[in-house]
C-alpha cells in the first residue's frame, strides 16, 4: 500500500488559502539559540537586507544563507499539525494565509508585506529534527510529502529585498513580474 495517498488526503482537506493577496496572521521572532527553543511573539517586525529580522537569530548563524533570512508557514498546515503544542514552536517568522505552493509562488516571486519586499529563495525548507520531536513523526511526513507535491509543506524560505516593517494583519501582494 502506498502510505503517501493518505498524506495526500490530509492535505486535500486543509483550507484553501489565496493566490494573489494574502494575510499575516503571526509574528514570531527565535531571540535565542537553536537549542533554548525560544520563541517571542510580536505585533510588528523590523527587517534588514543585511540582517533579516530584527532580534531574530538567523544573524547569529555562522552557516546562514540570504536565502534563509525569513521563513513563511501556510497558518492552516501549522494550525492542522500543532494540535496542542504552540503553533509558534514551528519556529516559522509568518504565519500566512496564502497559497505557498510552487506553483503560485514560483522562485523569485516578490511577496510585498507592509513596507518589506521579501523574495521567495531556491533554498528548500524541510522540516528540522526539532520540527520532527515538536509536532511528530507524523506531521513531518506530511509535510514532506507536502513538500513532495509542490504544496510545500513545511513552507518557504526567503531573502529581504526591501527593508521595512511587518505587522500582523497586514496585507500580502504577491509579484510574479
Amino acid at each position: 500500500m502506498n502510505f503517501s495517498r493518505r498524506h495526500d488526503r490530509w492535505l486535500r482537506k486543509l483550507p484553501t488559502s489565496p493566490k494573489d493577496e494574502g494575510l499575516v496572521c503571526l509574528l514570531v521572532i527565535r531571540p535565542g539559540t537553536e537549542e533554548s527553543g525560544e520563541r517571542e511573539l510580536r505585533e510588528s517586525i523590523e527587517l534588514t537586507i543585511e540582517g533579516g529580522i530584527a532580534g531574530d537569530r538567523w544573524i547569529k548563524n555562522s552557516e546562514r544563507n540570504l536565502g534563509s533570512q525569513v521563513s513563511l508557514i501556510n497558518t492552516h498546515m501549522i494550525g492542522q499539525l500543532a494540535g496542542k503544542t504552540p503553533v509558534e514552536l514551528c519556529g516559522d517568522n509568518l504565519h500566512v494565509d496564502l497559497d505557498l505552493s510552487e506553483t503560485n509562488l514560483p522562485i523569485g516571486t516578490h511577496l510585498l508585506i507592509g513596507s518589506a519586499i521579501l523574495e521567495i529563495s531556491a533554498v528548500p525548507h524541510r522540516p528540522c529534527r526539532t520540527f520532527c520531536h515538536r509536532f511528530g513523526t507524523q506531521a513531518a511526513k506530511r509535510v514532506t510529502r507536502g513538500n513532495a507535491t509542490g504544496l510545500r509543506g513545511r513552507g518557504v524560505l526567503c531573502r529581504v529585498v526591501q527593508a521595512g516593517t511587518i505587522q500582523v494583519a497586514d496585507r500580502i501582494e504577491v509579484r510574479r513580474d
